[in-house]
């Protein structure tokens, strides 16, 4: 499904029935990162994925569209209005893991509980760096993911993603806006965009879920610095994982996210009965 902004489309899926889900995901990813862990996860809940725009299926973009993180946001929450979905276990993989808290403190209805994957604020200020002598200034060049540094990186991120997810993400990544591309990493890096972020988990009053995997240690360390600073969480840990646990393990992080929704509903509830 399609829903317009003045921003251009937003492309969307729902499938299942039941609690809603909301998956958003990482910088230049497509939704295709989800499909594994929502073919087992639709049995018992509503899930929603979408396309950010300039990526995937959310093509074309108007030359004045923006990409900042707090637009980022505001695409979920649009997109999420458009499905009718309120209330929901809202889950963003890295970068989009502070699309996620950012939309959840902007329109706190929206979301239950959060869960951020192999988590990241920033992208180092060396990687944006050498992004921008590799991009032209006029950012009109189709044929991002032509540069060996680029395709080294995204080869790097994708390399454990089984086939064919592994194809199709680099193809999404292959046609992805190159404007949108490196005016999202610029925002994220951005150190009031992570500020932020961590103001929103230090205040936390929600219950929230880490995860990322054994052998992504970027992400460890980050988790690790974001579980500090709730007053109330879980960090789990996916052996044998890297950066797309939903991908390279989906039975154990379906299996993962379930249990902390179920958990979390049934606290909800109790809440709610007590009062």
């Amino acid at each position: 499904m399609i829903t317009q902004t003045s921003n251009g489309p937003i492309y969307y899926e729902t499938a299942g029935d039941g609690p809603p889900l909301v998956f958003v995901s990482g910088w230049a990813m497509s939704s295709e990162c989800w499909r594994p862990a929502i073919a087992l996860l639709r049995r018992k809940y509503r899930c929603l994925t979408y396309d950010a725009r300039g990526i995937g299926r959310s093509q074309p973009v108007p030359a004045d569209a923006r990409f900042e993180v707090e637009d980022q946001a505001e695409d979920l929450h649009t997109v999420m209005e458009a499905a009718r979905i309120y209330d929901a276990a809202i889950i963003g993989h890295e970068h989009g893991s502070m699309v996620a808290a950012i939309c959840s403190a902007r329109h706190p209805q929206d979301m239950s509980s959060l869960t951020l994957v192999s988590p990241r604020s920033g992208i180092p200020e060396d990687e944006l760096k050498r992004m921008s002598v590799t991009t032209p200034a006029s950012l009109a060049l189709r044929e991002l993911a032509s540069f060996p540094f680029i395709r080294n990186v995204i080869a790097w991120r994708f390399r454990r993603a089984p086939q064919p997810f592994r194809d199709r993400l680099f193809e999404d990544f292959a046609n992805l806006n190159p404007r949108a591309g490196f005016e999202m990493a610029r925002s994220l890096a951005n150190p009031e965009a992570a500020d932020m972020f961590e103001r929103f988990i230090e205040r936390a009053d929600f219950p929230a879920l880490l995860v990322c995997g054994e052998k992504d240690k970027k992400g460890i360390a980050r988790a690790r610095r974001l579980f500090s600073l709730l007053g109330a969480g879980k960090l789990a840990t996916v052996k044998g994982s890297g950066f797309l646990p939903m991908l390279e393990y989906p039975e154990q992080f379906a299996r993962l996210l379930d249990g902390f929704v179920a958990a979390s509903a049934h606290r909800a509830g109790n809440t709610l009965s007590l009062r």
